[in-house]
């Protein structure tokens, strides 16, 4: 499918947790979408003026989700969408890959949103889920139908997701391991992890972009092999290979 950006209908907005799970309806894009994808969305206003990239949360028959974090005007503006709304959107994105049957998600915050996508081409594995409050975490017993045992952990608890899959590290030997969430993150539980499991681990990776299509070049990662674009050659890159700061 090549890609253009096309207006499509909201069908909801719902509150989930401190997020907002937009669902548009569009045939097409849910036709091409697979593990790995995302989509560019964009206002119909002028301010802002670029659009901002979102990993698919949930692909149906003819409509799919997004997960929205307030940050700046422009989710600011997306999170008071109502049925009905149109918004820009340009997709399906990126690289795609085949997850395993089974394996181990890493989560923080609203990474848990495209390792949700991904729970649902896998038949299960392990979880391990940071937040910062309890009432941040959503979607556990969601991921307890897809097969999958979740271990979560809140700051306000005194703890983050780095703890528990550093006393839980022994249940991800021999199974491939894909971590989303914050680099600071992302960088500690790769200096958890043994040789061995860094060999299985897969990061998702978040840049700012400003178009999505590889032309602006503002998504470049530094890696072993060179500087590489998210948007094209990722969001999920070895973790062996990227470089994190």
């Amino acid at each position: 499918m090549d890609p253009t950006f096309r207006i499509l209908p909201v069908l909801e907005n719902k509150k989930l947790g401190p997020y907002y799970k937009i669902t548009f309806e569009d045939k097409q894009i849910c036709k091409y979408a697979e593990c790995g994808n995302f989509v560019m969305m964009g206002l119909q206003a002028l301010d802002p003026y670029l659009p901002r990239p979102f990993s698919f949360m949930e692909v149906n028959e003819g409509s799919f989700s997004i997960l929205v974090k307030v940050k700046g005007k422009g989710t600011e503006i997306l999170s008071k969408v109502r049925k009905g709304d149109q918004i820009k959107v340009l997709g399906p994105l990126g690289k795609t890959f085949c997850p395993p049957e089974e394996g181990v998600l890493i989560a923080g915050g609203i990474g848990i949103a495209p390792v949700y996508y991904q729970a649902g081409w896998m038949k299960g594995g392990i979880l391990f889920y940071g937040a910062k409050r309890e009432k941040d975490l959503i979607l556990i017993r969601e991921f307890g139908k897809k097969g999958f045992k979740v271990r979560t952990i809140t700051e306000e608890n005194g703890g983050l997701v780095t703890d528990i899959v550093k006393k839980y590290a022994h249940e991800l030997n021999g199974k491939q391991i894909f971590i989303c969430g914050a680099i600071e993150m992302t960088r500690r539980i790769k200096s958890i992890l043994s040789e061995e499991q860094i060999d299985k681990a897969y990061a998702y990776i978040e840049k700012r972009m400003g178009c999505g299509l590889s032309g602006c070049k503002s998504c470049a990662v530094n890696t072993l092999e060179g500087y590489k674009l998210v948007c094209k050659e990722g969001p999920v890159f070895p973790l062996k290979e990227v470089e994190l700061g």
